[in-house]
């Protein structure tokens, strides 16, 4: 019953609600007013037989030529019409006492509803048998389409009184008042024509109340998807650590979801090294796929990567490199879900970075100097072959004072251009090689993001984009206050073999 997209049972449950509130509704008007409009009937119907008597003719005979025909119809008639008219009224009483029972079934009030008019049409031939003039399959064409009109009816809802109704009043014809086959045939042919317009009525304001629920629902179940996606935004983003900008390295970053939450993530973890100095570690991840599942398999990785530091704080970027590999195999690429990942750990002691790539985009060494070089990928992506397979080797380059590490995901190197164009790796470096005007350190992932959205013209991002400096200040860190060389940076400015 619910339309394409929508989910079935939930959607049927809110369906089925309003159609209680609205039948019973409809079912509390719809029966008073027949029963007014009937008992107004009757007692207009007397009132005229009273008025129109003739002289030496009683009121009875009156009222009897007036309904049947003629002051002297057999006992049968009358009481039979009598009594089709009191239950009449016992159940049209019945059935609005039954909409004010909030404890009614609502199946039952619907059924109710046809009963009704199942009721109108079999007490017309009922009449109709017993020679009440006023009687006849019209009236109940007339009452069927007001009935359609009027209750929330599905198109087979509105035919079963016709499919019951017609098949009894043929039969009475035929077997009790007597009458040519073929014409009663073709009369019943003819009144099953003209209820027609009531099930397409029926038919029409149901698909009407279907598209309008449809839509109420959308919008409704909309606005609940986006305040529990802005609070699972407040939560996916609490996993991301602050901007380290002091100390003797540095980090800062931005992240653009494609959608409210994404794919990417940054983890980073500071202590102090063995040597006295500081010991920066960074994980930068890039999830297969957007949006909640995304983030929901960046959320895994995310405790996985958090218990590998809490048991070993100075965690060598290749060993863990190995057990998010083996993590994704054995539980995330059966559902064809990969990642790429980047750790690194800055040594202020050593002056050295150690870095292990899974298949992750290189990274650029810009050194003090001006000079870029690449820090490329070392192994294979995470979960594309079994831990025995994998060889998550580290690589070691020098990384001192002035010397800037940025690195990204995807995002940004295939942002397109209005006319396709990707920006690319080499957009990325050019947008690095030493220009009239230099961001202060810490500034390259904002300056890169506007760089991003530039390519793009303006429109929205296919992926998500997460940029990331790492950096060892030049003033104030690198020397103390007597001039002479801090013990916590060391290492000369240098770059990896491109």
């Amino acid at each position: 019953m619910a339309p394409n997209g929508i989910d079935t049972t939930e959607f049927t449950q809110v369906f089925n609600v309003e159609t209680d509130r609205l039948v019973r509704r409809r079912l509390f008007w719809f029966t008073l007013v027949m029963l007014v409009l009937n008992g107004g009937a009757v007692a207009f119907g007397v009132t005229v037989t009273l008025l129109a008597q003739s002289d030496g003719v009683s009121v009875g005979e009156a009222f009897l030529d007036n309904t049947f025909g003629t002051p002297s119809p057999p006992a049968w008639r009358v009481w039979a019409t009598f009594g089709l008219l009191t239950l009449w009224f016992l159940a049209y009483g019945f059935a609005f006492l039954s909409s004010l029972k909030k404890s009614l079934d609502s199946k039952f009030i619907v059924y109710l509803t046809m009963g009704l008019i199942v009721y109108d049409g079999l007490e017309a031939v009922g009449l109709r048998i017993a020679g009440a003039q006023f009687a006849g399959l019209y009236l109940f064409v007339f009452v069927h389409f007001v009935a359609c009109c009027v209750f929330p009816w599905r198109p087979r809802q509105a035919i079963m009184p016709i499919l019951i109704v017609l098949p009894v009043s043929l039969a009475s014809k035929l077997l009790i008042e007597g009458g040519s086959i073929l014409p009663q045939v073709f009369l019943t042919a003819f009144v099953a024509a003209i209820t027609t317009p009531g099930v397409l009525v029926s038919w029409w304001k149901h698909s009407q109340r279907l598209q309008s629920t449809s839509n109420k629902f959308l919008t409704q179940r909309y606005g609940m998807l986006r305040q529990e996606l802005a609070y699972a935004r407040q939560i996916h983003e609490a996993m991301f650590p602050e901007p380290k900008l002091d100390g003797g390295v540095r980090f800062n970053y931005r992240y653009e979801p494609m959608r409210q939450i994404g794919g990417d993530y940054l983890h980073a973890h500071v202590v102090k090294s063995k040597e006295g100095g500081e010991q920066l570690s960074l994980v930068i991840l890039d999830v297969t796929g957007h949006g909640i599942p995304a983030a929901l398999t960046v959320n895994r990785l995310y405790g996985e990567i958090d218990l590998r530091f809490a048991d070993d704080p100075s965690l060598d970027p290749g060993a863990l490199l190995r057990h998010l590999n083996r993590y994704v195999n054995l539980t995330l690429a059966r559902h064809s879900i990969y990642a790429t990942a980047l750790c690194l750990r800055v040594d202020t002691s050593t002056g050295e970075v150690t870095y292990a790539s899974g298949g992750h985009p290189p990274a650029f060494l810009r050194g003090s100097d001006g000079t870029i070089s690449e820090l490329g990928s070392t192994t294979f992506v995470l979960g594309a072959c079994r831990d025995e397979d994998f060889d998550a080797r580290t690589v070691s380059v020098k990384f001192g004072s002035g010397d800037a590490i940025v690195a990204y995901t995807d995002g940004a190197t295939e942002a397109r251009a209005p006319g396709g164009q990707m920006l690319r790796i080499d957009g990325l470096r050019s947008a690095l090689v030493p220009g009239p005007v230099t961001p202060e350190p810490g500034d390259w992932p904002e300056q890169l993001l506007r760089l991003v959205a530039n390519h793009r013209g303006g429109s929205v991002p296919e992926d998500d984009t997460l940029l990331v400096e790492i950096y060892c200040p030049v003033c104030d860190d690198a020397t103390d206050a007597n001039g002479k060389a801090a013990p916590s940076v060391a290492g000369e400015s240098s770059a990896a073999t491109p």
